[in-house]
């Protein structure tokens, strides 16, 4: 009898440790997730070992995500409110997520990159084709370690692989920049510590700093990057012997010194250039948001108050007043006058992280949940844009076109096709295919990134057809380069990069 109780006892034990909900509190999940990039990782290296997915969208509407591991087992982050992230979520092991929804019919998204929609394509988000405007939108995505392109206009989804993954490169992609000569992108990376470079057709280039290799003593959790006036880049770090600076690099992304050291801030997320000061957030502590002289000396406290906390992304209206995203309670959008003084608190959304202004008008903004399109009176969600996916940054995206190079597409637009050049970047030869529908005269040249031609490779009537050519670039020097293909009105030009 003492051996049958002794034994039910041990199984009632190990039954309830297997279907107790963890311990962490939905809030604290998503803080130490939000500022520890080294518990991202763990999570999605436990993630690969169990063969379980790091981000989960149900047909119900919850938006699950891997962010935290309690007992060897990993903690899920479930939100059932798009709008208030915070409003009825909870934590959860895997076996509870299994047993409370159907995943026969869900979206799920593995660590590794793969994606298994047993959804049917209900749950994707649509894609709309605007190529040809004069700014976009970028937008860093943790869940599938890309860059995705949007529309300035309305925040219509363009592209979801504008910057595709790249193993061993992104892990988790805080901030996306355009290089201040427009011919590259930057990419900030938490996980990997470093700010990676990568061609306008989303190829990878290199390392842009530390340059020389990643150096933990110099970066380590890096997060929001900026220019100074004299197009040095300032970097926000977080952790590692630099702690809680902000890091100076120059034109080539070589280390030139802390720009600002840790006594006025503490875990830095993003910095916001004016005229003559800057604007620094921290996501702990009394001061929310520190002000610095364009040198790096300290100012001020900018805002110290209790009306909203950890803001990460800040942008300026043109009016002067700051749009602040803050990601914990009190959560929402934030609005403060130029002197830092509080305005208001717009809690249709919580857990935001970017904020943005749109050309028509209303606010796009990331959190938790996804990317949405909120009214500019209380941040309610007009729709939503994507959800599923743990979108970070929003930045300007400007098209560069070098003088003497025009993209004017006719109405045959769809008849005819200019495709990437591959291999992108190249050494020193590459293929360049193209498509036309009808007999005519046929132009593809190359430029260089100043509009000078430098190759002439098809000048001459063909019938409709699609052609592939080869370009040999071993006569120049490295470097951005453009091909224009011109036929029957249609006129496109891309991007490639020589890479010696």
């Amino acid at each position: 009898m003492k051996v049958f109780t002794f034994l039910f006892l041990a199984l009632t034990v190990l039954f309830s440790e297997l279907t107790a909900s963890p311990k962490i509190q939905f809030k604290d999940l998503l803080i130490n997730a939000e500022q520890n990039s080294s518990l991202n990782s763990e999570v999605y290296s436990l993630a690969i070992e169990r063969s379980q997915p790091v981000s989960i969208l149900t047909i119900e509407g919850a938006v699950i995500g891997a962010m935290g591991i309690e007992n060897g087992e990993i903690v899920y982050a479930v939100m059932t409110d798009k709008a208030n992230i915070y409003n009825n979520a909870y934590t959860a092991f895997y076996i509870e997520i299994t047993a409370t929804y159907d995943l026969s019919h869900s979206k799920l998204i593995y660590a590794d990159g793969h994606i298994e929609d047993k959804s049917g394509g209900r749950l994707n988000s649509p894609v709309t084709d605007q190529s040809g405007m004069d700014e976009y939108l970028m937008v860093t995505n943790w869940t599938e370690d890309n860059v995705w392109l949007l529309s300035k206009e309305n925040g219509d989804l363009i592209d979801q692989n504008f910057i595709p993954p790249s193993p061993s490169v992104l892990g988790s992609p805080k901030m996306a920049m355009q290089h201040f000569n427009g011919l590259s992108i930057l990419v900030s990376d938490q996980i990997t510590d470093g700010v990676y470079r990568f061609d306008t057709s989303g190829a990878y280039i290199g390392l842009f700093a530390p340059n020389g290799g990643v150096n933990n003593t110099i970066l380590d959790n890096l997060r929001g990057i900026r220019y100074r006036a004299n197009n040095n880049l300032l970097v926000c770090n977080a952790s590692g012997a630099s702690q809680n600076t902000i890091q100076q690099f120059d034109t080539a992304g070589n280390f030139i010194n802390t720009f600002i050291p840790s006594t006025n801030l503490n875990s830095p997320f993003d910095i916001l250039m004016r005229s003559n000061d800057m604007l620094i957030t921290n996501s702990s502590g009394a001061n929310k948001i520190t002000r610095f002289d364009l040198n790096g000396n300290f100012l001020s406290n900018f805002y110290s108050g209790s009306n909203f906390n950890f803001p990460q992304q800040l942008q300026r209206l043109p009016n002067g007043n700051i749009l602040v995203a803050a990601f914990s309670t009190p959560s929402g959008i934030a609005v403060l006058d130029s002197n830092g003084n509080f305005i208001r608190l717009m809690n249709g959304v919580t857990g935001v992280r970017s904020v943005f202004v749109l050309d028509n008008g209303n606010y796009l903004i990331t959190n938790g949940s996804g990317l949405h399109e909120v009214d500019t009176i209380n941040a309610n969600i007009i729709r939503t844009i994507s959800t599923g996916t743990n979108l970070q940054y929003i930045t300007v995206y400007t098209p560069f076109v070098p003088v003497g190079i025009n993209n004017t597409n006719s109405a045959n637009i769809n008849d005819f096709r200019l495709e990437q050049n591959y291999p992108n970047p190249f050494n020193p030869t590459t293929n360049l295919e193209f498509g036309i529908s009808d007999l005519g005269f046929v132009s593809l040249k190359v430029f260089d990134a100043s509009g000078k031609e430098v190759a002439v490779l098809v000048n001459e009537n063909k019938p409709a057809g699609r052609y592939s050519v080869t370009f040999n670039g071993s006569e120049l020097s490295s470097g951005i380069y453009f091909y224009k293909l011109e036929s029957g009105g249609f006129v496109e030009t891309k991007r490639m990069i020589l890479l010696k």
